[in-house]
């Protein structure tokens, strides 16, 4: 028979509890052997939701050690301690975890898939990254010696929803966060999604099952949608642009580069299309072209479905991955241009900037507000800047575009 253990009892927790009874049947038929959930650890204001289960329930953790010999642990309680002390514990006895805990696998995924290996078991953590789409798994099982050059996306279910809102209904941002907190799509702190700590964990995530490497937190740049105005988005939303929060990685000459940043997409880059709390990936190679996942980002079912088959996975496969021998694509096209937002009281001084680095102005938009100006750079400037994504038609077409006021730079 097979022991299952449950870490966390709390929205994904409860939710890979259902899953695991409601589908009990067809589990053990691919198993091959029965399954039973012998302990849950929860905390204590999550005991009172664990009543009338058959599993033995437990605030300690010395108590839901000594319960059993678990064959497989499920963890979901978020955050870095004590989910790396329960995780390593297990990992080191030979036990796999399956975990939906993103910061914890982006902190410290090194370290614990070095222990998995080193103990002949394995860590899955197909439901730390966009909740209820299979991207993990199917890097690690279908694409496993698919070279890539780039992989982006819209990971953060909250800020998209917000940002669908602010471009559909013509809302503002204050109002939108607070309808996101009322639906419980954003936290009362809000800060890993505004800020873009959630997008980024996943990203650096992505990045090692493509390019083969964990990335420190260092070597990928993050920018959240806090700096966002509502003109930014007006004037975007006049010329068909969709502001997105972006995170991406890709292949560079020397070493793989990575970023989480608003960006503004044209209508014809794929991921424009993503809306609401849906997430999408996008990954890009010679062989492959693009693909383009598209799927819930996360919620108690979705993220619960995602462990459940993660566990499924690496049970038929066990410690299938990606061929990380292999050499990446490096990205041949780059993004060139990108959208540089200033005050009437800035123009003066952008003028200059422009003149004295040689930064062509390829048009120029106003706002009672201030200006919006498309630029053929994507270095740091001193004003709020947004890359532009779009093919690469697009991008030469922008190239083209000669603004009569600017002519002259």
């Amino acid at each position: 028979m097979l022991q299952i253990g449950l870490i966390g009892f709390g929205t994904v927790g409860s939710g890979v509890y259902e899953r695991l009874t409601n589908t009990k049947e067809q589990l053990e038929q691919l198993l091959g052997e029965e399954i039973h959930i012998s302990a849950i650890l929860v905390k204590s204001r999550q005991k009172q939701r664990a009543t009338d289960i058959e599993a033995f329930v437990t605030t300690s953790w010395e108590e839901f050690c000594n319960s059993t010999d678990f064959n497989i642990i499920f963890e979901a309680i978020g955050g870095i301690e004590p989910a790396l002390s329960y995780t390593s514990k297990w990992l080191e006895k030979g036990v796999p975890v399956i975990t939906a805990n993103k910061k914890l696998v982006a902190e410290k995924g090194q370290l614990l898939e070095r222990l998995a290996e080193q103990h002949s078991t394995y860590y899955g953590y197909e439901a730390a990254v966009a909740g209820g789409i299979p991207i993990i798994n199917a890097l690690k099982g279908t694409l496993t010696t698919t070279p890539i050059s780039r992989i982006s996306g819209i990971l953060n279910g909250t800020t998209n929803y917000m940002l669908t809102e602010m471009i559909e209904s013509h809302r503002g941002f204050a109002d939108v966060l607070l309808e996101a907190q009322e639906l419980g799509y954003a936290e009362a702190d809000p800060t890993d999604d505004l800020e873009g700590f959630d997008a980024w964990y996943k990203i650096r995530i992505l990045s090692r099952l493509c390019f083969g490497s964990w990335p420190s937190s260092i070597e990928f740049s993050r920018k959240g949608v806090s700096t966002i105005k509502d003109w930014h988005v007006e004037i975007g939303e006049r010329l068909g642009f969709k502001i997105k929060l972006i995170a991406e990685a890709w292949q560079g000459e020397a070493k793989v580069n990575g970023s989480v940043t608003p960006a503004f997409l044209t209508q014809n880059e794929p991921l424009a299309s993503v809306r609401g709390v849906t997430n999408g990936i996008s990954i890009e190679g010679d062989s492959i072209n693009q693909l383009l996942f598209i799927g819930p980002g996360a919620g108690k079912e979705a993220t619960a479905n995602s462990m459940v088959e993660d566990f499924l996975f690496h049970e038929r496969t066990r410690h299938s991955q990606r061929s990380l021998g292999m050499k990446a694509e490096q990205r041949k096209e780059s993004f060139t241009h990108a959208f540089v937002f200033l005050t009437h009281a800035e123009r003066e001084i952008a003028l200059h900037w422009v003149k004295k680095n040689q930064i062509a102005v390829i048009d120029t938009f106003s706002h009672h507000e201030g200006e919006g100006w498309i630029i053929n750079s994507t270095d740091v400037t001193p004003f709020e800047t947004y890359p532009i994504y779009g093919d690469v038609s697009t991008r030469r077409r922008l190239e083209t575009i000669h603004s009569a006021q600017f002519g002259a730079f």
